[in-house]
């Protein structure tokens, strides 16, 4: 755990229902949100410009130039991997030079440290199934081992969608009807509590399977509202389960306002900071080879 309480002073949560007849179009929102055009940049990009600008405006304390910037995905820029790969095996085509560099994950987090101007650490980090946990993970332990006066990290979760959308379904081993969305969620989090924090990020955790989780869990002291909330391959049967176990009446459940993404965690963690409807929100996910994260956030 760590030793430092890590705070969240700023939440965005963005998520876009997709289909295939209407492609999310972000550049008048792009604009809106930052003031001015950005030329050359794929969608992906554009996805992490607007979370991260919406979680910056709305943060409870400014965003420092030393800021980390940790950024989840499990896709990344999978829309233009999928285009290239096609150009390359299909067609004979090299890619042209812009989208190249564009398909790099970091690419993103470059973009978005450049316009916010900051200058600390910038990872993009991949997971299968659990990419935002793992980030939020990293990002905390490295601010509560920071020997800085006030460490503060950016960390988010972006995933976007590749047309068509069947071949994407197919590709994360999803069902053929399962409602998809883009995602863009973040979080502005420190080790100060100087800026009237929104919430506290209590601890990140991973379990090698359900036992370990539910010991663990009932050592922990819980506030007296605190909803519970699970990743999509936990099951209705299992989530009951787990309320049981754990003796917790409340749920939050985000799924209809935000279909499936692999970053739903950003925005589950995210939404509940801002609509601030209890007093603290669990939140366990499961890999399907069994292993669990979990994620507690206390209100302030």
């Amino acid at each position: 755990m760590n030793s430092k309480n890590i705070y969240i002073y700023g939440a965005a949560a963005h998520a876009w229902p997709t289909d295939d007849t209407t492609p999310l179009d972000l550049k008048l929102q792009l604009q809106a949100a930052w003031g001015k055009r950005f030329r050359r940049i794929n969608h992906f990009i554009e996805l992490t410009l607007i979370g991260a600008k919406s979680c910056v405006d709305h943060s409870k304390a400014a965003v420092q130039e030393d800021c980390g910037i940790y950024l989840a995905s499990e896709q990344g820029n999978i829309a233009d991997v999928v285009n290239m790969t096609a150009s390359l095996y299909r067609e004979s085509e090299a890619p042209m030079p812009i989208t190249f560099l564009n398909i790099s994950n970091n690419m993103a987090g470059f973009y978005l440290a450049q316009n916010l101007k900051l200058h600390s650490s910038n990872l993009t980090i991949a997971h299968q199934t659990f990419p935002f946990e793992t980030a939020l993970d990293i990002a905390t332990f490295n601010i509560s081992c920071s020997q800085k006066k006030a460490p503060s990290a950016l960390v988010g979760g972006v995933e976007e969608c590749a047309s068509p959308l069947a071949d994407h379904r197919e590709r994360m081993g999803i069902a053929e009807n399962a409602p998809l969305a883009e995602g863009s969620s973040w979080l502005h989090i420190g080790s100060g509590e100087t800026a009237s924090p929104l919430a506290c990020c209590k601890w990140v955790k991973f379990f090698s399977n359900k036992s370990a989780l539910i010991a663990f869990l009932k050592e922990q002291p819980l506030k007296s509202v605190t909803h519970l909330t699970t990743g999509s391959n936990i099951s209705d049967s299992m989530h009951q389960y787990f309320t049981s176990a754990l003796a917790i009446s409340h749920r939050y459940d985000c799924r209809q306002t935000a279909p499936f993404h692999h970053t739903h965690c950003a925005y589950t963690i995210a939404s509940f900071v801002t609509a601030k409807q209890g007093e603290g929100l669990l939140h366990i996910n499961r890999d399907k080879q069994d292993r669990y994260a979990a994620v507690l956030i206390s209100m302030l």
